[in-house]
């Protein structure tokens, strides 16, 4: 392992615990975005590099979630930024259009987070927003804070997505205002998901997750348009039935969409059939045309 580290972010708790567990060559940077913003970049050379950026965040505060994002109901919905960018290299992932580097960010002062949160009241917020968070639990335990936080503020939602098979470093019995949400996709959308999981270890990792104590839920989200995909997405809803009770689980379902924007730096990483797919663009996003019939298609499977 490989980290640049900001001269400022030595003395915290992660960089420390990331140091003293992994003995990685280290490089020390005046400012994270000497690394992070530089032009010319490869994304996906640096994606298979073992590389990390540790720094300081300034002026720690929450953006306002995205109304195209559903805010399950609650009037302040804010996302946190602890880590930027990912482990995995999703071809539908907006963050390859949004970031320049394929190394992800730390900013290791994890407490500031929690008291910026710690302002919100009755507010839904997710810590893995532009990350996933939980594929980091190896690295360092980031989710015992937030899930501290959500046991002494239940008018706080906090949610993680991911796509990892970490449910087992989590801590068992959390609050039900914590929530886990499993991202899942058919076996033949997973080479779409470079570096992520298998669905077989995505499954087992929610299960694990049952057993302790999480309440979760499941997003089927992006529904990815490719060859035969009813087949497809016929057969993984079979397989997600013999597996889980579906019943009792909440499932979210929506299909690629993506700003314009970045959609077009994404098609100079990914040349992939999702990325260069002949999309309509609708208010600055690029969507299916027949969005709402893929959607009711995945719907009628789940739920007849």
């Amino acid at each position: 392992m490989l980290l640049y580290i900001e001269k400022k972010a030595i003395n915290y708790n992660i960089t420390k615990h990331i140091i003293s567990k992994f003995n990685p060559k280290l490089i020390e940077i005046s400012h994270y975005k000497d690394i992070f913003n530089r032009t010319h970049q490869n994304f996906n050379w640096q994606k298979d590099q073992n590389r990390l950026i540790l720094a300081v965040k300034d002026d720690v505060s929450f953006y306002k979630g995205s109304k195209f994002c559903n805010s399950r109901g609650y009037a302040n919905f804010y996302y946190s930024t602890q880590i930027l960018g990912c482990i995995y290299n999703c071809e539908y992932c907006y963050i390859g259009g949004m970031y320049p580097c394929g190394y992800p960010v730390i900013f290791v002062n994890e407490d500031d987070f929690i008291n910026e949160a710690e302002k919100l009241k009755n507010a839904y917020i997710p810590i893995s927003y532009e990350t996933d968070m939980l594929a980091f639990e190896g690295i360092y335990p980031f989710h015992e804070k937030w899930i501290d936080l959500a046991r002494k503020r239940p008018d706080l939602l906090i949610e993680s997505r991911t796509k990892s098979a970490n449910a087992h470093r989590l801590p068992d019995n959390p609050p039900p205002n914590f929530l886990l949400g499993f991202s899942l996709s058919p076996v033949e959308i997973n080479r779409f998901e470079k570096k992520a999981p298998n669905l077989e270890k995505r499954i087992k990792s929610l299960k694990t997750a049952i057993q302790k104590g999480y309440r979760v839920e499941i997003a089927i989200d992006p529904v990815i348009k490719t060859d035969n995909f009813k087949k497809i997405y016929k057969d993984f809803i079979a397989y997600l039935k013999s597996e889980i009770d579906i019943s009792k689980i909440n499932i979210e379902i929506g299909a690629f969409r993506m700003n314009k924007d970045f959609l077009k730096k994404l098609r100079k990483t990914h040349l992939s059939e999702v990325t260069w797919y002949p999309y309509e663009i609708r208010q600055n996003e690029a969507r299916y045309g027949d969005e709402k019939e893929i959607i009711e298609y995945v719907k009628n499977l789940i739920f007849n």
